[in-house]
């Protein structure tokens, strides 16, 4: 496939996954709860439902541990060469200070895809070889919905921020924000304002269109990973 083919692909599917999620504000915003998706394999918790199972980008933020290994190294021999090896090692340890003195600063870390499970409850995202693991929706702290980016980040308690990115973001964004902030308040985060602006449009556009079925109620939107 050329370049162009695959930037025409990639395309068409970030306008699929925009839509999709612009389906969700306007189902969640009539007051709907979301579809549940059906999971085999998977063992959930009592009362647990799922909303969305797709690949993630994923990543941690934080700092190393700034420990380095310091060199003492032993040199024998003529005074020139005694001093040169001296000098050496300095800078070697010198560099390798730096280099943990920069590890240290907080950086996004552990980058990869892998899958996701959102439900209810939690995020979950299994990761190789640890398996499995839970963010609860209770310990979240901070929340940036970035869908425009393509990208959702969450801060906790007691654990290292999260950010998840793909195409599938805008979707995570409305769903984990309906199910942390709640059925009254998810509408008016602002990082959902374009998302929710878009929405908007689309439906003055569409003058309750396709968007609606009889008697108002808009269309359940389609699970991601399943027509």
């Amino acid at each position: 496939m050329g370049k162009r083919k695959q930037a025409a692909t990639h395309a068409e599917r970030a306008a699929a996954e925009w839509a999709l999620a612009q389906d969700w504000v306007d189902w969640l915003s009539a007051g709907n709860a979301p579809q549940q998706l059906g999971i085999s394999g998977l063992v959930l918790e009592q009362g647990e439902v799922a909303y969305l199972s797709t690949p993630m980008h994923y990543s941690r933020l934080y700092g190393g541990s700034g420990q380095y290994m310091h060199s003492s190294n032993m040199a024998f021999g003529k005074p020139g060469f005694v001093l040169g090896m001296m000098a050496v090692t300095a800078a070697s340890n010198a560099a390798r200070r730096n280099a943990a003195r920069k590890d240290m600063q907080p950086l996004w870390r552990e980058l990869q895809e892998l899958p996701v499970v959102v439900t209810n409850y939690r995020i979950m995202c299994h990761q190789t070889p640890r398996g499995w693991l839970s963010f609860y929706y209770g310990a979240v702290q901070e929340f940036y919905p970035d869908p425009a980016n393509w990208m959702v980040t969450y801060g906790f308690d007691s654990a290292e921020p999260l950010r998840l990115g793909g195409l599938a973001a805008p979707t995570l964004a409305v769903l984990t924000a309906w199910c942390i902030l709640g059925e009254e308040r998810w509408q008016h985060d602002p990082g959902l304002a374009s998302l929710m602006q878009a929405a908007r449009a689309r439906q003055i556009e569409a003058s309750g269109g396709h968007a609606q079925l009889e008697g108002g109620q808009p269309r359940l939107p389609r699970i991601p990973g399943q027509d």
